[in-house]
C-alpha cells in the first residue's frame, strides 16, 4: 500500500504491545467476527457510538474528497474555456474587448462557473459538518493516545488536530504498524494555492470588466486560463488534504481495532497533480490553437497572409464579427512605407490578383514597398460567399425587373446568406476593415491606390482616415458624388461613346476599313441576325467541332466586358468584320469565352451586397419603384442607346433585402493633407474620363493624369507618362509640375486582317503561314490570357493548340490545328515575346515547313504540296 498524503508510515502486521501499557492483545474487532490481518488494537474493544461516529466521519469525508474532484473537472473547463476565448481574441480589431465567438464559448464557461459554485457550495456545507464532528472525535482519539499531541486549543487552535500524527503510539510501533505523519507542511502549501488563485481569479475578474482593448481582453483572459489551472491544482490538493485527516482517523481507528480497509490509503500529492495537471496544459496546447475556420490562404511564399477578426459593424461596435484575410509582399531593400491596393469589381479578390498585380507594378517599387492586399469582407478567403449559377442564368436573360427579382432570390439562397445581413458589406465597413489591418500591422500611414471599384472604398478611407494617407491614387475613378441613376446614366453614354469610338477606329485602319464597310452598321445586322439565336460550329479545346448557339443578348454581354480594353475592342472590330462577310466563328468564340459578360475573378453576391448597400437605386420612398427608375432612365435619354442594358444594372438592387434609407451621397473630397493622382482614360466605358475631370478639379492637392483612348485601368501597363509621375512622387516624394498630364494611347489595338476561309485561298506557304500566324495572334483565348498557366485552344476547323508559357517565350504545341479548312498543322514552335519572333516546325499536307517571323521579315523553308520551297519577305 502507498503512505499517506503527508508521507510515508509504516503498515500492518503484528507485534505483541507491552502489558504495561495496554490489555492483553487478541480482542476481536466490531462487533463481530472480522479479517484478522492488521495493526494489534491497543483496546480489547471499542465503544460502539465511537466506532459510528469514525465511520460517519469517513462517509462525510469521501464524499467531501468527491465534490472536490468535481470543482477540479470544473476548473478545469474553466480554465480552458478561457484560454480558448483568449486565442479567439489573438487575431482581431485592437477595439473588439469580446466577440460573438468570445461569447458562445462564454456559455460554456458559465456552465462550468455552475457546477464549480454548486461544487463549493456543496463541499463548504458538509465539510463543516465533517470538520466540526471529526473533531470530537479526533479529540476522543487523542485521549486515547492514538493521535498525538497536547489537548487542542480553543477556537481555530484546535484544527491542529487535523494535520497530527496518528496510529499505533510511536513509542509502542513497530515496523509493519501503520502510522500516519503529520499533514502540515500539505495543509499549508494547499492554503498558499487557495489564497493564490482566489487572488488572480478575482483581480483578473475585476479588470475584464474594464477591458477596453483587444489586448487588455485577451491576456486578462489568459490570466483566467492559469487561474483556472491554478484552481485545479488549489481543489486537488484540497482532496490531498482531505484524504490525509480521513486516513489519519482510520489509522487511529484501526490502532483501536476498528476495521477500516487499506483500499481508502490516499497515494501522494504528486502522484493525484501529475495526470490532470498534463491534461490541463494538453488541453492549453489545443485550445491556444487558431479556430479551423480562420483559413489563410496564401498565393506563393514572397507574401506574408495572415488574417483579423474585425466587427461587423465598426460604428455600432458590434461583437458580431467576419474574418479578413489579408497579405504583405515585403520590400527586399529599406522600406519607403507601405501600399495598399485596394482591387475592383466590387466582388474581386486581393489575394488571387495579387501575383499578376506585383508583376505589373515597377520594379523599384516593388523593391522598395511593403505592398498590401486584402480581400474584402464577402469575398474570397474573407468569408466570401458567390452565388455563380444564378449570375450566370441573370447574365443570360434579357435585363428587367422580373428577371432581376428572380435573380436576388436565387442569389441568395445560393449564397447562402441571411437576407437580414446584407447591410454588413458596405463600403464604409470595408474601409473600416482596411483601418484595421493597419492598425494590426503598426504602419502609420499607409499610400494607397484604389482601381475602379477601389477608388469608391479609397475616397471612403480617406474621407474617413485623412491623417493615415500620404498619397492616394485613383484609376478608373468614380464620382462617389453621383447617385445610382445618374452613375449608370453616365455608364451607359459612355459605353455607347466607346462602341462609337471602336466602329470610328476601324474606318480609319485601312486594313480594318477594307475588311468591313461600315461597322457600326454591320454590327446591328449581325445583332439583328442573332436575334432568336443561331447555332455556330467550331472545335472546342479538345479538337472536336461541335455546335454552339449564339444570341443577341450574349453578344451584347460579350461585347461591353471587351469595350474595357483596346485588345478586346479590336477583337470586336475584327469579329464584326468577319459575320459581315458570313463568318459568325469570331463573334461565336468571343460569346463562348466570355460567356454571358460574368467575369469569373468577381463573386456576383458580393457585386450587389456591396451596390445596392451603398447606393439607393429607387428615386423614390418606395424601395421597389421599377416605373420612377425607368422613367428617370427615358429623361435622360438612355432607351435610344445602343448599349440601354448598361442601365439595367441596377435593377437588382431594387429586389435587394436592404437599400440605403435616402439616395444621399457622401461628400466631395477637395482638401486633403496629401496629394492625390487621379488616372483616366476617354477610352473607358464604365468609368467615364469626366469623372476622373470632376474629381480632379475639386482637389486642392490633385493631379489629373488622362489618356486619349486607353483601356479602364491605366497604371502599371507599363506606360512612362501614366505611370512616371506617381513613381516619382512614392519613391522621391515629387509632385507633378503641372496639374494635368496628358497622354497618348489607342482607342484599339492593331488590326489583323481577315484570313483566307480555305486552303485554296493561300498564294503560296509564306502566304500560308503568315495567315496561320495571324489566326494565332487572333485567337481570343490567346489575346485575353493571363499568361500564368497552360492554356489550350480549339482551332476554328478541328484540332487544337497548346502554349506553354516560359521565361522570355511561350512555346507552341499543334495538334492537327486547322485555323484554314484543309491546313491541319501539326509540330511545335516558340513565340519570344522579348524580341518578337515566332518560329515552328510544322506538317501539313503533302509537306513539312520551317516558318520564321519578326518584325522586319517572314521566312519559309521545306516542302508545300510536295515541292521544295524556300520565301522570304
Amino acid at each position: 500500500m502507498t503512505d499517506g498524503g503527508g508521507g510515508g508510515g509504516r503498515v500492518d502486521g503484528a507485534r505483541p504491545v507491552p502489558s504495561t501499557t495496554t490489555p492483553t492483545p487478541g480482542a476481536v474487532f466490531g462487533d463481530g467476527p472480522r479479517d484478522r490481518i492488521g495493526p494489534r488494537p491497543i483496546f480489547s474493544s471499542v465503544p460502539p457510538e465511537l466506532e459510528e461516529r469514525i465511520r460517519r466521519d469517513l462517509r462525510r469525508g469521501r464524499r467531501f474528497v468527491r465534490l472536490t474532484w468535481v470543482a477540479a473537472l470544473a476548473s478545469l473547463v474553466l480554465g480552458l474555456v478561457a484560454i480558448r476565448q483568449a486565442a479567439l481574441l489573438v487575431a482581431i480589431d485592437a477595439d473588439l474587448v469580446t466577440t460573438e465567438e468570445v461569447q458562445g464559448a462564454g456559455a460554456t464557461f458559465d456552465f462550468a462557473r455552475s457546477v464549480l459554485i454548486g461544487a463549493v457550495v456543496f463541499a463548504v456545507a458538509l465539510g463543516i459538518r465533517w470538520i466540526r464532528g471529526s473533531l470530537q472525535v479526533l479529540e476522543e482519539l487523542r485521549h486515547l493516545g492514538v493521535i498525538e499531541g497536547r489537548p487542542a486549543g480553543p477556537g481555530l487552535a484546535r484544527l491542529g488536530l487535523l494535520w497530527r500524527d496518528a496510529g499505533v503510539p510511536a513509542e509502542q510501533a513497530g515496523w509493519a504498524d501503520l502510522r500516519v505523519p503529520a499533514g502540515r507542511r500539505v495543509a499549508w502549501l494547499t492554503l498558499a494555492a487557495v489564497f493564490a488563485a482566489a487572488l488572480v481569479g478575482l483581480i483578473a475578474a475585476l479588470w475584464l470588466g474594464a477591458a477596453r482593448d483587444a489586448e487588455m481582453s485577451r491576456a486578462l483572459r489568459v490570466a483566467s486560463g492559469l487561474d483556472g489551472g491554478l484552481w485545479l491544482v488549489a481543489s486537488i490538493l484540497v482532496g490531498v488534504v482531505a484524504d490525509g485527516i480521513l486516513w489519519r482517523e482510520a489509522a487511529a481507528a484501526r490502532a483501536l481495532g476498528v476495521f477500516i480497509p487499506l483500499v481508502d490509503a490516499p497515494g501522494r500529492a504528486i502522484v493525484r497533480l501529475v495526470p490532470p495537471v498534463l491534461v490541463f496544459v494538453a488541453g492549453v496546447l489545443i485550445a491556444s490553437g487558431r479556430p479551423e475556420p480562420w483559413y489563410v490562404p496564401c498565393p506563393q511564399a514572397t507574401l506574408d497572409c495572415d488574417g483579423m477578426l474585425v466587427p461587423v459593424d465598426h460604428d455600432a461596435g458590434s461583437t458580431a464579427t467576419i474574418w479578413i484575410v489579408y497579405a504583405v509582399h515585403h520590400a527586399t531593400e529599406p522600406s519607403l512605407g507601405s501600399l495598399a491596393v485596394a482591387v475592383g469589381g466590387p466582388g474581386a479578390s486581393g489575394l488571387d490578383g495579387s501575383l499578376a498585380i506585383l508583376e505589373s507594378l515597377d520594379p523599384e517599387l516593388v523593391r522598395r514597398y511593403d505592398i498590401l492586399f486584402w480581400d474584402q469582407r464577402g469575398v474570397g478567403a474573407s468569408e466570401g460567399r458567390d452565388c455563380p449559377d444564378a449570375g450566370h442564368e441573370y447574365a443570360l436573360a434579357e435585363p428587367m425587373p422580373r428577371t432581376a427579382e428572380v435573380f436576388v432570390g436565387a442569389c441568395l439562397r445560393e449564397a447562402g446568406v441571411n437576407p437580414a445581413d446584407v447591410a454588413r458589406y458596405a463600403t464604409r465597413q470595408a474601409a473600416e476593415d482596411l483601418e484595421s489591418i493597419r492598425e494590426r500591422l503598426g504602419i502609420e500611414r499607409i499610400a494607397l491606390y484604389g482601381e475602379s471599384y477601389g477608388t469608391e472604398l479609397a475616397q471612403v478611407y480617406a474621407a474617413r482616415h485623412p491623417d493615415r494617407l500620404s498619397v492616394l491614387v485613383l484609376d478608373g475613378a468614380v464620382d462617389l458624388t453621383l447617385s445610382s441613376v445618374d452613375f449608370w446614366a453616365d455608364a451607359a453614354r459612355s459605353f455607347d461613346r466607346v462602341l462609337s469610338e471602336t466602329f470610328a477606329a476601324c474606318e480609319a485602319d485601312r486594313d480594318c476599313e477594307a475588311d468591313v464597310e461600315d461597322p457600326a452598321a454591320a454590327y446591328d445586322r449581325t445583332l439583328r441576325q442573332f436575334e432568336g439565336g443561331e447555332d455556330v460550329r467550331f472545335a472546342d479545346a479538345d479538337g472536336v467541332v461541335r455546335g454552339h448557339v449564339v444570341d443577341r443578348a450574349a453578344i451584347e454581354a460579350a461585347v461591353g466586358t471587351l469595350l474595357y480594353d483596346p485588345v478586346g475592342r479590336m477583337l470586336i472590330q475584327r469579329a464584326v468584320a468577319a459575320a459581315d462577310n458570313g463568318d459568325a466563328v469570331p463573334l461565336a468564340r468571343l460569346v463562348n469565352i466570355l460567356g454571358p459578360g460574368v467575369a469569373a475573378d468577381t463573386s456576383s453576391f458580393a457585386y450587389h451586397a456591396v451596390t445596392c448597400a451603398d447606393y439607393r437605386v429607387s428615386p423614390t420612398s418606395d424601395p421597389r419603384d421599377v416605373a420612377a427608375l425607368e422613367a428617370a432612365g427615358d429623361a435622360v435619354g438612355v432607351d435610344e442607346l445602343r448599349t440601354d442594358e448598361v442601365f439595367g444594372a441596377q435593377y437588382p438592387c431594387l429586389y435587394w433585402p436592404f437599400q440605403p434609407a435616402d439616395g444621399s451621397r457622401p461628400a466631395p473630397l477637395t482638401a486633403t493633407p496629401f496629394p492625390v493622382f487621379v488616372l483616366g482614360a476617354t477610352g473607358d466605358p464604365i468609368t467615364p474620363i469626366g469623372q476622373a475631370r470632376t474629381i480632379a478639379g475639386r482637389l486642392v492637392d490633385g493631379y489629373l493624369i488622362e489618356t486619349s483612348g486607353g483601356p479602364h485601368v491605366t497604371f502599371g501597363r507599363g506606360e512612362a507618362c501614366v505611370d512616371g509621375p506617381v513613381l516619382r512622387f512614392l519613391l522621391d516624394g515629387l509632385r507633378p509640375r503641372q496639374r494635368t498630364i496628358h497622354c497618348s494611347g489607342a482607342m484599339a489595338g492593331s488590326y489583323i486582317p481577315l484570313t483566307a476561309a480555305t486552303a485554296a485561298g493561300y498564294a503560296d506557304a509564306l502566304d500560308a503561314m503568315t495567315s496561320a500566324e495571324s489566326e494565332l495572334f487572333a485567337e481570343p483565348e490567346y489575346q485575353l490570357w493571363d499568361g500564368a498557366e497552360e492554356l489550350r485552344i480549339g482551332c476554328r476547323h478541328g484540332g487544337f493548340l497548346v502554349v506553354i508559357p516560359g521565361t522570355g517565350q511561350d512555346s507552341l504545341r499543334f495538334a492537327d490545328c486547322a485555323f484554314t479548312a484543309g491546313l491541319p498543322l501539326t509540330g511545335t514552335g516558340t513565340y519570344g515575346f522579348d524580341d518578337d519572333v515566332v518560329r515552328w516546325t510544322v506538317t501539313v499536307p503533302d509537306g513539312r515547313l520551317d516558318y520564321v517571323s519578326n518584325a522586319d521579315e517572314q521566312s519559309v523553308s521545306g516542302t508545300w504540296e510536295g515541292r521544295p520551297v524556300e520565301l522570304r519577305r
